[in-house]
């Protein structure tokens, strides 16, 4: 997988693990530098996923999102899972529009502060209804496409006993 990076204006390769995916996520480096970058006086055309409908994914989070709705023509606010979804989900409106609504495909930096705060969602993938106890994590590098953390949550199940769970994944949101 790729993503442009606005600040060297170039495509990425990243490892993608399935969670929180959003439109700076191209299969190619091709296919991300020309969905990306635009020649003087060049059109871009949307990019096929623009005209998908949101796809709320299949994970317990509450994640803000954004998505261009093709009937309406505008960036819309909603709600994600974590994982799962489709291509038309991005971090913000800016995102969402510089790929959809204005079809330039570039993803402009953000030049207000460069450290961002986090917030952390846990989502547990083994039960939803589990109590955690007692949480590791491992920060990983990330970039807008790989913002996951995986790491093991000791739970406690309905009946008090401990239960290991190793794929519990923790989510970070970048919040402006």
């Amino acid at each position: 997988m790729y993503y442009f990076e606005p600040s060297t204006h170039n495509c990425s390769m990243f490892f993608w693990g399935g969670c929180q995916g959003n439109g700076n996520r191209f299969d190619t480096k091709q296919e991300c530098l020309t969905t990306c970058l635009s020649q003087p006086g060049e059109t871009k055309r949307k990019p096929k996923w623009c005209s998908l409908t949101f796809d709320y994914g299949f994970c317990f989070g509450a994640i803000k999102r954004w998505y261009y709705d093709p009937i309406w023509k505008v960036c819309k606010k909603r709600i994600y899972s974590g994982c799962g979804g489709n291509k038309n989900n991005f971090y913000n409106k800016e995102q969402c529009d510089a790929v959809c609504n204005y079809g330039t495909g570039v993803i402009k930096a953000q030049t207000k502060s460069l450290d961002r705060s986090r917030k952390v969602l846990i989502v547990n993938s083994f039960n939803a209804t589990t109590k955690k106890s007692k949480t590791r994590s491992r920060k990983i590098s990330t970039t807008p496409s790989t913002t996951e953390i995986l790491n093991t949550h000791k739970t406690i199940d309905n009946t008090g006993g401990h239960v290991e769970t190793d794929l519990v994944e923790t989510m970070i949101e970048l919040i402006n």
